[in-house]
């Protein structure tokens, strides 16, 4: 059993899964945006996650022993975004911000769920600091998707 200061990390990787897939979706819809002020969103959400997935590594480590650099969902998870990349080659500037939108709520209930269960108190700090970077996150998706 892993431990971090005398504690057991929980559902650390399943986070930084979902965010890994985040990255990877957003960088598939950054080049299919035609509006500039999309592209450059959407390259605001894929640094707010790299650095909230690097702040959490250390976490995956102690949890599972190596770094999570997977990018795999539960199952549920996994097929919504499947069918979004499939819709992604005809759809408008607002769609993919739309759809956008639904993959920051996902990533906040990972957040969530992770923090509901018992952590160290430097992991739970980490947790807190990705959810508030998240939830800002998904404050301007939500603002953008009202333009």
């Amino acid at each position: 059993m892993n431990t971090h200061q005398g504690s057991e990390v929980n559902h650390i990787t399943d986070v930084i899964q979902v965010m890994n897939s985040g990255i990877d979706f957003y960088e598939k819809a950054q080049k299919n945006v035609k509006d500039p002020a999309i592209g450059a969103l959407f390259q605001r959400m894929i640094d707010a996650r790299k650095v909230s997935v690097e702040r959490l590594q250390p976490y995956a480590i102690n949890e599972k022993g190596e770094r999570e650099d997977g990018s795999s969902f539960a199952v549920e998870a996994r097929r919504a975004y499947t069918t979004l990349l499939t819709t992604f080659s005809s759809n408008t500037d607002s769609t993919y911000v739309k759809e956008l939108e639904e993959i920051e709520e996902k990533t906040l209930t990972e957040i969530k769920t992770a923090m509901d269960k018992p952590q160290p108190a430097d992991c739970e700090a980490a947790l807190a600091k990705a959810l508030l970077t998240m939830q800002s996150c998904h404050a301007e998706m939500s603002r953008m998707q009202k333009h």
